[in-house]
């Protein structure tokens, strides 16, 4: 999914701000902030990392530069760009689900039913993006799995049947 120039825009004031300002193990701890992922390169270089990715954002701004949508590769990748579906693989499909609730349904119902509406339709939006990829029934699974999903989908639904009728579900509601 292209993100909005605003997106685009925030995540560079974020970028400049983060490296002007780096938030302590309190605030992380607080989860005010993320970590940042390990890069391999010495603590105090990183403020000068991050000022070089936010010229590149604000570049792509001004260029219109965006790159070809495509697949999340890393752990990170797929719950940066799916967090919603994320909390809710994680959260209500863990392999407590079977002391948790009789079925899917009932997990989904729960979900649903716990969460704010502008939350909910989020991750539906999520997931119409996540079916958009260009994936198949092995990338869909992949995806379940790094998205947190322990259990496999209802039967006799496929990963990506279930996706499809988990956002249609969910649209519903």
């Amino acid at each position: 999914m292209a993100h909005p120039p605003s997106a685009i825009a925030e995540a560079e004031r974020q970028l400049r701000e983060y490296s002007r300002n780096p938030p302590g193990r309190i605030r992380q701890g607080l989860g005010e902030f993320y970590a940042i992922p390990d890069t391999g390169m010495p603590q105090s270089e990183i403020g000068d990392w991050l000022i070089v990715l936010a010229d590149h954002l604000k570049q792509s701004i001004e260029a219109g530069d965006v790159p070809e949508p495509s697949s999340p590769q890393t752990h990170w990748e797929w719950h940066a760009r799916f967090p919603e579906t994320a909390q809710l693989l994680g959260g209500w499909f863990s392999q407590d689900i079977v002391d948790e609730f009789p079925d899917h349904d009932a997990a989904v119902a729960d979900y649903a039913g716990t969460t704010h509406p502008h939350v909910v339709a989020r991750l539906v939006g999520e997931l119409h993006e996540l079916l958009a990829l260009p994936l198949d029934e092995g990338d869909y699974a992949l995806a379940a799995a790094e998205l947190g999903m322990e259990v496999g989908p209802p039967e006799p639904f496929s990963h990506g049947a279930w996706f499809q009728s988990l956002a249609t579900t969910l649209s519903s509601i």
